[in-house]
């Protein structure tokens, strides 16, 4: 039998993506696992499956692993139903509400991947000279949501949320070096006013 297997990350979609993570993260045993997510990434049904040597389908498993792991360059534009939606263009300038949802949503990563997903891209409603703006932020991401996770290609979202974790990991390594700088200079401040290491 003759099997189509993904080649590239862009062949797997966004809620492909949130499955293969939760099979991953089951309990099922590890052949049990495979020929899950084999059949998820192929369409090949389980019977068919179960008729696979052992070697080939670890084969093909492994194969379509390698494929989660690839391309993590951030896409800033993607086009889904003739409708182009841009990254996010500034994050470190976000809205209340913006952060407050990306911030509940993360809680549960990838149960909410492609919400995650519709508050990072919107519709593009402008673009001029190398630079373009996004529809403003309304919450409204349950539709979108359901479109990214039908039709949106892993490879746009793992490079986003690569951009979106470094950016929050810089984010909070400034913040902290910030925070203790401001602790030092309060205790050095404290221990001037009251005289503490200072000689007489």
């Amino acid at each position: 039998m003759k099997l189509t297997i993904p080649t590239e990350l862009s062949e797997i979609t966004l809620g492909q993506l949130q499955s293969i993570s939760v099979i991953e993260g089951s309990d099922l045993e590890a052949t049990e696992r495979q020929k899950k997510i084999v059949s998820l990434l192929t369409g090949v049904d389980r019977n068919t499956i179960d008729l696979f040597r052992l070697s080939d389908l670890q084969h093909v498993y492994e194969r379509l692993l390698y494929l989660s792991k690839q391309d993590n360059r951030l896409t800033k534009f993607v086009t889904i139903d003739g409708v182009k939606y841009g990254f996010h263009p500034n994050l470190s300038n976000i809205s209340t509400g913006e952060f407050a949802d990306l911030d509940s949503l993360c809680q549960d990563f990838n149960e909410n991947l492609h919400l995650i997903m519709s508050v990072l891209y919107r519709p593009v409603i402008l673009e001029k000279l190398g630079k373009y703006q996004i529809k403003p932020y309304e919450g409204e991401i349950e539709e979108r949501g359901e479109l990214f996770k039908n039709k949106m290609p892993a490879n746009i979202v793992n490079g986003a949320l690569v951009f979106f974790w470094t950016l929050g990991n810089d984010y909070l390594k400034n913040m902290q070096e910030y925070s203790e700088g401001e602790q030092e200079a309060t205790s050095n401040s404290s221990s001037q006013n009251d005289g503490g290491g200072i000689p007489y």
